[in-house]
């Protein structure tokens, strides 16, 4: 088979033109020495304007930092380099994307190629199901896997700033007699509406779970008094003497509370746990519908 004679130079630059991601090579200055289609509609310039430039010159100074820093880190390694960033497109759009760049050295020219991989629908991918992993399904609040990490972390927090960490345990009171008489739907229904009003007593910072099939907990940092704790419980206790309205029937559920408090940075999650478990128990043994509070010591 006989090949055509052709432009080696006119036809490499017509394959990576065809290539549908961005394509770029660089000068060991850093300055461009060509790129593909695709490149030029990622960065919204054309080669004519590219070529003998470098990231300094044109993008912003934080941006363009980055660029040449990662290029440099790949000069003096002389290998390959992956990674991901955040990037705006000429349009303005934000994106996540992976650079894959490589160094060369050919026909006397050193430099660097590089590529740019769209990963944006597979980073939204990953957050959505991450978020699967740590939500309730039903309520959209922490679940208990969420729950525990979250514990674990507030007191690794609480071990270096030192603050009081406040741990609660909810249970809903009356609520499987609603369940069995009127239905999951119902109940699911209910369980939602729950959720709901509990959010509206706690701050956006306090992670909110729910741990069972009608078991809350709470996790609160930076307690200043047992006061204020009091009186949350107690506005809690109150928000639940309301009805709650399910198509058009009027349910009234009341909830138990468990509180235990810790000051110290040795508590574990497994202590703290264990004592607003034994308050929540003490509430349940003693009529429920109201709150203990206990320290771990």
């Amino acid at each position: 088979m006989i090949l055509p004679e052709y432009n080696e130079t006119d036809f490499m630059q017509a394959v990576i033109n065809a290539a549908p991601t961005p394509i770029f090579y660089k000068d060991a200055q850093g300055r461009y020495l060509g790129c593909n289609k695709a490149f030029e509609e990622y960065i919204g310039l054309n080669r004519e304007q590219l070529i003998g430039k470098s990231v300094l010159e044109l993008f912003d100074d934080e941006l363009a930092r980055t660029y040449f820093e990662a290029d440099n880190a790949l000069f003096e390694r002389k290998g390959t380099q992956i990674y991901e960033a955040k990037v705006e497109y000429a349009d303005g759009t934000t994106h996540d994307v992976m650079f894959h760049k490589a160094y060369f050295h050919a026909e006397g020219i050193e430099g660097i190629v590089g590529s740019i991989l769209d990963i944006t629908e597979r980073k939204k991918a990953e957050e959505s199901l991450e978020q699967l992993a740590l939500s309730d399904s039903l309520t959209g609040l922490d679940n208990r896997y969420s729950l525990m990490k979250s514990l674990k972390h507030s007191l690794l927090r609480q071990h270096r700033e030192n603050f009081t960490l406040a741990f609660l345990m909810l249970d809903l009171d009356g609520f499987k007699q609603i369940n069995d008489n009127y239905g999951h739907p119902v109940g699911d229904a209910l369980l939602i509406e729950v959720a709901n009003k509990l959010k509206n007593h706690f701050r956006e910072s306090d992670v909110i779970a729910r741990v069972g099939g009608d078991e809350f907990s709470v996790i609160l940092e930076n307690i200043h008094s047992t006061e204020s704790l009091i009186v949350l419980a107690n506005n809690i206790l109150a928000e639940f003497l309301k009805p709650f309205v399910i198509d058009n029937n009027k349910f009234t559920i009341g909830i138990s509370i468990g509180i235990a408090t810790s000051s110290f940075s040795e508590c574990s999650s497994e202590d703290i746990i264990k004592h607003a478990d034994a308050a929540l128990y003490q509430v349940k043994n003693s009529g429920k519908g109201s709150y203990h509070l206990t320290v771990v010591n």
